[in-house]
């Protein structure tokens, strides 16, 4: 296959495209099963919000079958306008701490200018998500902890500087599908089971182009209709 130039002066081949599809079907598959392993790990070491959320799910599924004692699925998610913002707070805290892309490598295809800094076509540039979710002057003092909390207050507005999908017209085509997944998945373990997390879990994450946790996640589940 002939590479085909385009305006800015980059092209396609057979190697490219075929890069492309590795990356979508690497995007779509590991990182939205790492979000869920993170979060499912996040909410059995903090039971208190894992009530929180399991009592909001129920309280929305009821919403949208009051006959039935149903977690909201595909079929009904779009009737509610916030699918339980205690589990949009949990999700959003998950990807803060664990975002499955630790940077996002971009190119520039023409010459930039930031304030003093130029940028020339062709550059290479790595921007540091791990780093800035963990700014503490961004985030405040409890920047490490887990404090879903944060994506609630009306005062702050993280902007930019919270970006596990990418930001801009490069963010990521697949963000509204993975958080629908998510968001369906955790809704449903969350009202069928109560998992606390195993004496035999070790917290070691570890950046290998994911943020993947090297021993696994060992937790313990128990059924709620026992």
């Amino acid at each position: 296959m002939q590479k085909k130039k385009s305006g800015n002066g980059f092209g396609l081949n057979l190697q490219l495209i075929m890069d492309e599809c590795k990356t979508f079907f690497f995007a779509g598959h590991e990182t939205t099963a790492l979000l869920l392993t993170w979060t499912i790990m996040l909410l059995a070491s903090n039971p208190s919000w894992q009530d929180k959320v399991r009592a909001e799910v129920r309280q929305s599924a009821m919403v949208v079958h009051p006959q039935l004692n149903t977690f909201p699925s595909f079929h009904c998610s779009w009737k509610l306008p916030c699918f339980s913002d205690m589990l949009n707070m949990v999700i959003n805290e998950s990807l803060r701490l664990y975002p499955p892309a630790s940077v996002l490598p971009r190119m520039a295809f023409e010459d930039i200018k930031l304030g003093d800094l130029h940028i020339p076509k062709g550059l290479s540039i790595w921007i540091p998500v791990l780093a800035i979710h963990h700014s503490e002057e961004i985030w405040g003092k409890d920047v490490n902890e887990f404090n879903p909390n944060r994506f609630a207050s009306k005062s702050f507005s993280p902007g930019r500087h919270f970006m596990p999908f990418a930001a801009g017209p490069r963010n990521c085509v697949g963000q509204s599908f993975a958080l629908m997944e998510a968001k369906i998945i955790l809704a449903m373990l969350i009202s069928k089971f109560k998992f606390t997390i195993s004496d035999s879990y070790r917290h070691a994450p570890v950046i290998i182009l994911t943020i993947k946790p090297k021993y696994g996640v060992q937790v313990c589940l128990k059924s709620l209709e026992e």
